[in-house]
């Protein structure tokens, strides 16, 4: 493994979960690594979403609503309705094993990150990541000659394989959004307050029934062909798990709710 260039890589805009992050360098981080930690899954709960990669949607389908954010549509496993609250992860940062933990995730603390002229791709890791230790890890990420430990060696395949997921899923999204099969889509609860009203708990873009309903069939063959003919399948049927997120709001409010009543 190569130690990062002099010219260091960088992460651009805001990067879910991450902190601190450095190109993964066997000097400067040769006495680094992971340690175990009574809660793995503590950098994890203030997110109540994730990115997701096409590949992964017909898993995550069963567990997550899979919708599309901002102008470049992104695609997100939603896991929470704010900021702060992820109802997958329990207070005691222990993650809720029914359910499929997302590929983004599961690369932590490592990501890659882009180099100026050109340059290859850099691994990085966060280092503020709370199982990330400086000394006497469990698991370090070099041995004593320096060199990648099988740990790092499966995570750098893993950040490397996820990256050309990541490309492979652009163009995805690019691929719908030529053919004009996205609309903004809500989702509204009563509104306790005023029975007669509704208040929306989420906007997002997704893939309109009925533009993809009305596709050409030889669209519809070549969709098939590239897969992304499942991919809008999983996507639209992922929705009807935003009924799961609401019940388990609901019930974080109630057990909030609790001792405070008795109080």
């Amino acid at each position: 493994m190569a130690d990062a260039p002099t010219t260091e890589a960088r992460l651009t805009g805001t990067v879910p979960l991450y902190k601190t992050v450095e190109p993964l360098n066997r000097t400067k981080h040769k006495t680094y690594g992971v340690k175990s930690i009574a809660q793995p899954f503590s950098f994890l709960k203030d997110w109540h979403f994730v990115p997701a990669i096409a590949g992964e949607f017909t898993v995550a389908s069963g567990s997550y609503p899979i919708i599309f954010l901002g102008d470049k549509k992104m695609p997100v496993l939603v896991m929470g309705l704010r900021q702060g609250t992820n109802v997958f992860v329990n207070a005691d940062g222990q993650f809720d094993t029914d359910h499929y933990v997302p590929a983004y995730v599961r690369r932590y603390p490592f990501v890659s990150a882009s180099n100026p002229m050109d340059q290859p791709s850099t691994v990085c890791v966060d280092v503020d990541a709370p199982f990330v230790v400086k000394k006497d890890p469990d698991v370090p990420f070099f041995n004593e000659e320096g060199e990648p430990t099988e740990y790092t060696s499966k995570a750098v395949e893993f950040v490397s394989a996820f990256e050309n997921d990541a490309k492979i899923t652009e163009s995805f999204v690019e691929r719908l959004t030529a053919l004009d099969l996205f609309e903004q889509k809500n989702v509204r609860v009563a509104d306790p307050n005023n029975p007669d009203n509704t208040i929306t708990v989420a906007e997002y873009w997704g893939v309109s029934d009925e533009k993809f309903a009305n596709l050409p069939t030889e669209k519809l063959v070549e969709m098939h062909k590239n897969g992304d003919l499942l991919a809008i399948s999983a996507h639209l049927i992922s929705l009807q798990r935003w009924e799961r997120i609401m019940r388990r709001v609901s019930l974080e409010q109630q057990a909030a709710a609790a001792p405070a009543a008795k109080a």
